[in-house]
């Protein structure tokens, strides 16, 4: 199950629904009918699995090791080389590496805790987990946090501030870091969605206090499931959650890897609705199997993922009423969002595009509801956050999957503007 809320207008793309505008967000429609899309050319963002990983999950399954073995050990130690960071924790998801970095950080009752308003609503759940409370932050022009927008949302109850750097692309996070100094604010360095970028040569994840790495669906390294929490300093260290040990399901393979797009969006959740809950389960060695043979190849993932970034920028440079997020130096780039600026008032170019691109069977989606606009979250809104309100409506993500061809970029592009410029 998706643990984001993401909109798009290709029917049955998202069981729930479709939200037409901030003024109509409760006016959800189903759309339940076979459609050209539900078998696409280019799938939403297909695992980067290789021999490796296959072989991983066999050794895995045929020595009876998938609950506990030596993967583990070797994915943890390898977690810790790659982000030069003194600990690593595995956990069953990146939600329970979070509520671990929480209270690590020693947050709790009462604390408030800073995250962007546009981003993955699992990050909610962990920070009501210890008690404390979200306080949403508006995002800059790239659409990661700055330093200006977690400024205006700072209180004298802060304890905390959730950094992730969306779309593999890698937030002002040295910035943010210096404005906490000194007032008692944990900064978590939220890499979910960055598993290979770097700042100034830096991996992205070991910045801040605590720091938190994903190997669930959509993310650079996607596999079975699974996080990790990091730290650079072991005194952190110093609270926790209890961890159970997983259940572990031998199928899930088949069900993250080939599940067809109608099941997949049969139980995916809508805009409405909350993530799924996360367990409190340590990860599985056939997890941390699949998560080993990822990380051996995010080198080569990462710079794939740049060159069809630089694709795209080329074949749609041109095109003015098209504005391509751009991606900074050391970006893991997991997507490329594209703003599509409408014509006219009230028209909806951004859905349009997507729709074309789904009947021509290339699975595109929109990109994130801002949190604050979804019901069950509006209880913690304090101020307008307009730079998340006026974009996301024109957001569409173009895929960067290594498993995407050059010839389905280009594709892409020219689907794109022949929409854009009909």
């Amino acid at each position: 199950m998706r643990d984001e809320i993401k909109r798009s207008s290709v029917p049955f793309r998202e069981p729930s629904s479709i939200l037409h505008s901030r003024s109509s967000i409760l006016d959800l429609r189903l759309s339940f009918r076979l459609h050209p899309s539900s078998f696409p050319r280019v799938p939403l963002a297909v695992p980067y699995w290789s021999g490796a990983t296959y072989r991983g999950i066999l050794r895995s399954v045929l020595t009876g090791r998938v609950v506990t073995g030596p993967d583990l050990n070797q994915i943890q130690s390898l977690v810790i080389e790659t982000l030069g960071v003194e600990e690593a924790v595995l956990c069953g998801s990146g939600s329970l590496a979070l509520e671990i970095a929480l209270r690590a950080c020693g947050v709790g009752q009462g604390d408030e805790v800073v995250i962007p308003t546009f981003c993955c609503t699992a990050v909610v759940p962990p920070v009501l987990a210890v008690g404390a409370v979200p306080v949403f932050a508006d995002v800059g022009a790239e659409l990661n946090i700055t330093v200006e927008t977690v400024d205006a949302a700072l209180t004298k109850k802060t304890k905390a501030v959730i950094v992730p750097h969306l779309f593999g692309n890698p937030a002002d996070i040295g910035a943010i870091i210096d404005l906490a100094r000194g007032k008692n604010i944990r900064v978590i360095d939220d890499a979910a969605q960055a598993l290979g970028a770097t700042i100034d040569g830096q991996p992205v994840g070991s910045f801040g206090d605590a720091g938190i790495l994903s190997f669930g669906s959509e993310k650079v390294c996607a596999g079975l499931g699974g996080g990790v929490v990091v730290f650079r300093d072991k005194e952190i260290l110093k609270r926790g959650v209890n961890i159970e040990r997983p259940r572990a399901l031998l199928f899930s393979m088949l069900w993250r890897r080939w599940t067809l797009p109608l099941l997949s969006r049969l139980n995916a959740a809508g805009p409405g609705e909350p993530p799924a809950p996360y367990r409190k389960e340590t990860m599985a060695n056939l997890n941390a199997a699949v998560a080993l043979s990822l990380m051996q190849t995010l080198r080569k993932n990462v710079a794939v993922r740049r060159e069809r970034v630089a694709a795209y920028r080329e074949l749609l440079r041109t095109e003015e009423r098209l504005t391509l997020m751009p991606h900074q130096r050391g970006s893991a780039c997991l997507t490329q969002v594209v703003r599509v600026l409408p014509k006219r008032r009230g028209e909806d170019s951004a859905s349009e595009i997507i729709e074309v691109l789904g009947n021509a069977r290339y699975e595109i989606q929109g990109s994130y509801v801002p949190i604050h606009l979804i019901p069950p979250h509006q209880k913690w809104v304090r101020d307008t956050l307009s730079q998340a309100e006026s974009v996301w409506e024109d957001l569409i993500e173009l895929p960067c999957e290594p498993d995407v061809s050059f010839d389905h970029v280009e594709r892409i592009a020219s689907i794109v503007k022949r929409v854009v410029n009909s």
